[in-house]
Parts: structure tokens; C-alpha cells; sequence
């Protein structure tokens, strides 16, 4: 397969999102890959914090050029104006390089790509990682109208609808998804998360106490006020936040204006040394609001986590609890939470088992190798024979 993967953001951030794990292993199996990105842009998203990050042979980035002007213009509303000037702008970017490399997939992935709908002549592939009417809800703010959301909802349906294959993130998800619908995960690169940083981190156990630990995005969906609770709860427990994020600077300052000593946040870091800070917990936080889109999604976190064999406890998350078979811990508040914290490092040998259950059930159904697989396999029923 050539993909073509318009991507609303650089490449080459801090973000190491579900995109670069499943389109790094179809590179890995000899696919051919076309990135094609906006300028870069100073956010405080982890989208657009750009890292040096390592390149592929069979990925290749291509720049859109955009007026300098209106792409670095502060507006309201900037983020969801930003992907929709750039998606629009990059329609005919985008049948260029088709026809130039002759690519035969495009994987589309949020509503403000409606236009490439009408691309032809390839597989169209729309990826339904999110609940996006409910992210775009809180984007809008004071502007979220009912009117808003049905033309969202109504572009949304149409994409997946025209889509040769419409892929779904959950089990969850996938009910209110429309047209071809299979399941596509989130998962983990079993090879990378045995592979040592190039860079050692320091050592987070201070005196000897136990270490509960987060990695992710300082974002509205993650339950921060929770993980906060949680830690001033706990005096002789030490925590490690691992991440960035708009919230970041916001639960920066809570910690220092309540005294909260026994909480370290590292900022982002580059994701080849997730596994790293993961191998110095004890025990790891799943924790989310509850909103529509964190009861459907598939956190990338909870498969790094059990990837390197450690107890997970997680907010009661629908999709989490479907797919659930007795190795997760669950706690929706200080209360709870502190509780199963107390019980697993009370009861070491049952908290192993229970990780290796995660981790058994990990290596069998969510490595990104057997996704990509299973990816390629249902776009390539999806492609002409050739001769």
C-alpha cells in the first residue's frame, strides 16, 4: 500500500499519537507512507512541541505552505479554525502528491478533513479514533450551539458513510459509527517498550517510598483535580506525573499553592522514554473525567502500562470495563483510589498476577504489529487487482 496520512499537526512533536504507532509499524511491514503537515505554530499543545524524533525510510513528510499571516493569526476558536484553514488549504496539496506517487489509500481522521471525502480513485479509510461532537462541545465553549453540533454530526455521518472503510477506536465507539465499521485499537510496540532510553532519567524514588505514576496529555479529559487529591491523601507515597498539556501549568500551580511536596512533574519528554519513567512506577494511574469522550476511547497509556507488567488503576470507563477481564483496579474517587493504592502494595503477589493478566492479554490482542496487520489486511480487500 502507499497511504496518504493528512496530518493536522507536526509530525515530529511531543505527541506521539495513535498515527505515528500504527503508521511506524505499516512502515515497518514495507508500506509506503506520505505525511503530509501544516507549518509549524507556537501552542501550548503537545501537538505542535516539536522533538527531534527519529525518521523511517518509508515515511516521508511532506510541508504544506500556508499564508504566513492567517496560519500564525491569534484568534478565538484558533485551534478548531487552524485544522479547518489547513485541511481546506491542503485538498489540492493533496491530489498532487496522489497522482505524483501514485498513492492508493488516504486515512482521514476528524471532520475538518470533510473535503477529502471527494478524493477518487483511492481507498478512502476514515478513522474514528474520538467522540468528536463531544470534543468539539467543549472547543466551542460559550459558542456550543445546537445548530453547530447537528452540522458537525451531519458532516461526521457523511464521511463515514462515502468512506470505503470507517474504522472505530472502541467497542463503544463504534455503536454510534455508520458505513463499513471494524475495530481498530490502540495498542503498544512491544519492541520499543523493551528498548532503554537513549537518555537515562534520573531516579524518582525519593527515601525509599513507593512510586505511583501517570503518563499523558495535561488535557480536560484526564481527571488532574483527582490525581492532585490523591496525592495529598497520600504524604507517604511519591508521585510521578509524566506529560504536558494546556493543563499543565494550571495543576502546576495548584501543587505549589497547597503545599502538595510529595508530587514530581517532569513535563513531556520524549515518548522513547516513556517505558523508562513506566519501569520506575510501582503502580500507574488511568484516571479520566467522565465525559462521553473519555467513556469511548482506548487509551494508548493503559497498553504502555501493562506492557511493562504493573498494576493499573483506572476511572470506571465503559469501554475499559467492556473490554476488561479482571486486570485492571478501579477507584472514581480520592477515596477509592487511595484505597486499591493501599491494597496493592499491601498484597504484592496478587497485584503481580493481576499485571501479568494485562500484560498476557496485551501481548495477545493489542501489540501495534497485530493492528497494523489487521489494518492492511482490511484496506488491501479494499484495492484493485492488478493483473
Amino acid at each position: 500500500m502507499k497511504i496518504l496520512f493528512p496530518y493536522m499537526a507536526r509530525w515530529h512533536a511531543m505527541n506521539w499519537s495513535r498515527y505515528h504507532s500504527l503508521l511506524y509499524a505499516l512502515a515497518d511491514a514495507g508500506h509506503e507512507i506520505h505525511v503530509m503537515q501544516p507549518p509549524p505554530l507556537k501552542s501550548a499543545e503537545t501537538n505542535f512541541q516539536e522533538i527531534t524524533s527519529r525518521g523511517h525510510k518509508n515515511i516521508i513528510i511532506h510541508d504544506v505552505p500556508l499564508t504566513p499571516w492567517l496560519w500564525n493569526l491569534r484568534l478565538p476558536l484558533e485551534k478548531l479554525f487552524k485544522k479547518a484553514y489547513y485541511s481546506f488549504a491542503s485538498y489540492q496539496d493533496a491530489k498532487r502528491l496522489i497522482a505524483e506517487h501514485e498513492l492508493n489509500v488516504v486515512l482521514l481522521y476528524n471532520i475538518p478533513q470533510y473535503r477529502f471525502i471527494s478524493l477518487d480513485s483511492v481507498v478512502l479509510v476514515f478513522d474514528y479514533a474520538d467522540d468528536y461532537i463531544d470534543m468539539l462541545s467543549y472547543e466551542l465553549g460559550r459558542l456550543d450551539i445546537r445548530l453547530l453540533r447537528n452540522l458537525a454530526q451531519w458532516l461526521l455521518n457523511n464521511m463515514m458513510s462515502r468512506a470505503t472503510l470507517t474504522f472505530s477506536i472502541s467497542n463503544i465507539l463504534a455503536r454510534q459509527a455508520l458505513g463499513n465499521v471494524h475495530i481498530i485499537p490502540n495498542g503498544v510496540s512491544l519492541s520499543k517498550a523493551a528498548t532503554p532510553p537513549s537518555v537515562p532519567i534520573q531516579t524518582v524514588r525519593h527515601g525509599g517510598l513507593p512510586v505511583v505514576g501517570f503518563i499523558g496529555s495535561f488535557e480536560y479529559f484526564i481527571d488532574l483535580d483527582l490525581m492532585v487529591e490523591v496525592a495529598k491523601a497520600m504524604p507517604d507515597i511519591h508521585f510521578l506525573y509524566v506529560g504536558t498539556g494546556r493543563e499543565w501549568k494550571r495543576v502546576e500551580k495548584r501543587i505549589h499553592d497547597e503545599n502538595v511536596h510529595n508530587v514530581q512533574l517532569t513535563g513531556g519528554v520524549p515518548h522513547d522514554q516513556v517505558f523508562e519513567y513506566i519501569r520506575a512506577m510501582d503502580i500507574c494511574l488511568n484516571l479520566f473525567t467522565k465525559i462521553p469522550v473519555s467513556h469511548r476511547a482506548c487509551p494508548i497509556k493503559l497498553f504502555e502500562y501493562l506492557s511493562q507488567k504493573k498494576p493499573v488503576i483506572s476511572t470506571r470507563l465503559d469501554e475499559l470495563v467492556y473490554i476488561d477481564d479482571g486486570f485492571l483496579y478501579y477507584g472514581d474517587n480520592a477515596a477509592e483510589v487511595s484505597a486499591r493504592i493501599r491494597s496493592i502494595l499491601n498484597d504484592r503477589g496478587a497485584a503481580e498476577a493481576t499485571a501479568q493478566s494485562g500484560y498476557h492479554k496485551t501481548v495477545a490482542d493489542y501489540t501495534w504489529d497485530r493492528i497494523a496487520e489487521r489494518f492492511a489486511a482490511l484496506v488491501s480487500e479494499k484495492l484493485p487487482r492488478t493483473a
